[in-house]
């Protein structure tokens, strides 16, 4: 099998592509500009995403690059849009054209975090700002532009060893700060890349058309994480908690964010593939990938 990844520079789209090589498919690594063993590829032209897609004749794309920068969204929200639904949309027509199936990986952000038990797939979304919009403008143009041969991926609270990360802040805070400040009000499932990655594979592998939650198992706040994460690091340093409104004045963040982003992972459960490891699991499974100069 051939498959075409899209950020494949970023945290998640490194771990994809290993994950894809370790079984032995190909693997065709695409990202903006010019870079060894890379395939150049701006999502956000059409025209060549249109050329690429037919040139490399991938039988999938997982779908990784996106805008992430959710503060940046509500300051200035065409960005965010160009890559997060117009670029889904140009991967979605030149999958069509070209015959080939693509995942698109979205985000618990497009929920308002009004519930109080896990989002299944099944729950109407509702986002809250700009990058929720955005990502669920992208889900949107994906289902309608290549009905039948797309899978929706919706994750949360990623963590990887290969980019900026919640961890590496919480350590690198822990080692300069008397006290960590840290938002207790808000609560959803981290995520290690590595294991959004294997499920990633796992459809390509086997796909099913549909929209899929995945996400580590368990729930906690960002309070919690960021404890669990000094605790495993021996740092004697306290994390204190704060309330999202407190995080917001204090660092001037825009941002609404969901304060409950818990998924069901009803679609994998039916399937009989919801097997991801508890959130403390994958942080002690990240924790142990992590270079010593992190």
């Amino acid at each position: 099998m051939k498959i075409l990844v899209t950020g494949a520079g970023g945290m998640l789209g490194t771990d994809v592509c290993a994950e894809i090589a370790r079984r032995g498919h190909d693997v065709i690594r695409t990202g903006r500009g010019e870079r060894d063993g890379f395939v150049s590829l701006d999502i956000t032209d059409t025209r060549k995403a249109v050329e690429t897609i037919r040139r490399e004749a991938p039988d999938t794309i997982i779908h990784c690059a996106a805008w992430t920068d959710v503060d940046g969204a509500e300051r200035t929200p065409d960005p965010a849009y160009r890559v997060n639904a117009l670029g889904s949309w140009n991967l979605a027509h030149a999958a069509g054209e070209a015959g080939t199936w693509l995942i698109g990986v979205s985000t618990d952000f497009v929920f308002d975090g009004k519930k109080i038990t896990p989002y299944t797939e099944f729950d109407v979304t509702n986002p809250l700002g700009a990058y929720g919009a955005s990502k669920q403008a992208g889900e949107v143009l994906i289902r309608e532009t290549l009905p039948g041969r797309h899978m929706i991926v919706r994750t949360s609270w990623l963590f990887g060893v290969h980019g900026k990360n919640f961890p590496y802040t919480i350590r690198r805070l822990a080692e300069k700060l008397p006290e960590v400040p840290v938002v207790s009000d808000q609560v959803g499932s981290p995520t290690h890349t590595r294991d959004l990655a294997r499920k990633l594979v796992d459809l390509a592998e086997d796909p099913l058309p549909g929209t899929y939650h995945i996400a580590s198992a368990g729930e906690c706040s960002w309070f919690e994480f960021a404890q669990a994460i000094t605790a495993a690091g021996g740092f004697d340093t306290p994390v204190v908690p704060i309330t999202a409104q407190m995080y917001a004045d204090r660092f001037n963040s825009p941002t609404k964010r969901p304060a409950y982003s818990v998924m069901d992972h009803l679609a994998l459960r039916m399937r009989g593939m919801d097997d991801l490891p508890h959130w403390r699991d994958a942080l002690a499974d990240f924790l142990a990938l992590v270079p010593a100069d992190r």
